[in-house]
């Protein structure tokens, strides 16, 4: 069944409120030195404006195409390998077009960056090693948040600008609501923390 263009205008704005909540938490987990949870809820974060990405291009594709079938682009938008595979919505955030010969793109398709956040979240055991999330340094969190923090940057007001991407007065103001409480966490986390 097609999601109404209600639906799927609100699965944006969702999406993108809740990567909003995931960089706060990423960004308040950092500064309180919990740097494997702040770097792992970063990629989160990253994941969701993926997610963000994917909806918008869909809605634009059943916008213009409109000979074909809406229902093929939903059930692909909602796939397994599209809408709820990790490194597919690492890549949809991570602009591939441009970068290809990005590293983080290579660490992205080569399953690097799901593992450091899997590493960041459970302990775990191989080569006869024992990986913790606690080797997951204040560097790396950083590096994580500060990747998101510029692709809020870009996204402007995809999460508000409804099935028709119709950005307006309305759909900018929205964002730049959200995005102040964006730029408000990244910037309190590189303060001196106060003892």
């Amino acid at each position: 069944m097609i999601p109404s263009k209600k639906t799927l205008s609100n699965l944006k704005a969702e999406t993108y409120i809740n990567a909003v909540r995931l960089f706060i938490d990423a960004c308040n987990l950092y500064i309180n030195r919990s740097y494997a949870s702040a770097a792992a809820l970063a990629i989160l974060s990253l994941e969701e404006i993926g997610k963000l990405e994917m909806v918008d291009h869909i809605c634009d594709d059943i916008s213009i195409n409109k000979d074909s079938d809406a229902q093929d682009f939903i059930d692909h938008l909602f796939s397994r390998p599209m809408f709820f595979n990790h490194s597919n919505k690492q890549i949809w955030a991570s602009d591939p077009i441009f970068n290809v010969k990005n590293k983080r793109i290579k660490d992205i398709s080569s399953g690097e960056l799901d593992r450091i956040k899997q590493n960041a979240f459970y302990v775990g055991y191989s080569n006869r090693r024992v990986r913790s999330p606690r080797k997951i340094t204040r560097t790396k969190a950083y590096d994580e948040i500060k990747i998101v923090f510029e692709k809020f940057l870009t996204v402007g007001d995809s999460g508000f600008n409804g099935y028709y991407c119709h950005s307006d007065t309305k759909s900018r103001a929205r964002s730049r609501r959200w995005l102040k409480k964006v730029k408000n966490a990244y910037v309190n986390m590189n303060q001196p923390k106060k003892t």
